[in-house]
């Protein structure tokens, strides 16, 4: 996939894809009430994550993914732990499926985050539960999961806008 090589790559593109995933943990730790508090807020890092992990894995390594979660964790101000091994899950679920995923059509790569979103979601929520020691009510949960998922197209735009501008052009695009 369109990958940047590292030798021709600016210092901006070597280091946008970890600030973008700062600036993602950073929105989503920011106590944001979108419309009164009624939509959830979309678990962007999660997104981030996986389109980096699935068309550029070498620019957003484990110890970047482990130390973003890290920070997210400290951000919410709840355990140590849960966020950064909910982003390592997907990044090692993208990982593990990247050669299924390449030239598949949009449509099969939003297919694919879903379900990427649908195991770290269950995990974070098992996680969150055993932590405090009582079952969490799953509705949040399943409310972050929807607008997540629905807004993973809006991420992919952007992510590929970045990259367009970041020089990198996608195999598809040739």
């Amino acid at each position: 996939m369109g990958e940047l090589n590292q030798s021709e790559a600016s210092p901006w593109a070597l280091i946008a894809p970890a600030l973008v995933l700062l600036a993602a943990i950073l929105l989503l730790s920011v106590p944001l009430r979108l419309f009164q508090g009624v939509v959830p807020t979309p678990i962007l890092p999660l997104a981030v994550v996986f389109l980096y992990g699935l068309y550029d894995p070498r620019s957003l390594p484990a110890p970047v993914v482990f130390a973003g979660g890290l920070l997210h964790d400290l951000l919410y101000g709840g355990p140590i732990g849960p966020w950064a091994s909910v982003y390592l899950l997907g990044l090692v679920l993208i990982s593990g499926q990247r050669t299924y995923f390449a030239g598949r059509v949009r449509d099969v790569v939003w297919a694919g985050f879903w379900v990427v979103l649908l195991v770290s979601m269950i995990v974070l929520w098992a996680e969150m539960s055993l932590l405090t020691g009582a079952w969490l009510p799953i509705l949040p949960a399943a409310g972050q999961f929807a607008v997540t998922g629905l807004l993973y197209p809006l991420c992919a735009y952007a992510f590929f806008a970045l990259r367009a501008r970041a020089g990198v052009r996608e195999e598809w695009q040739v």
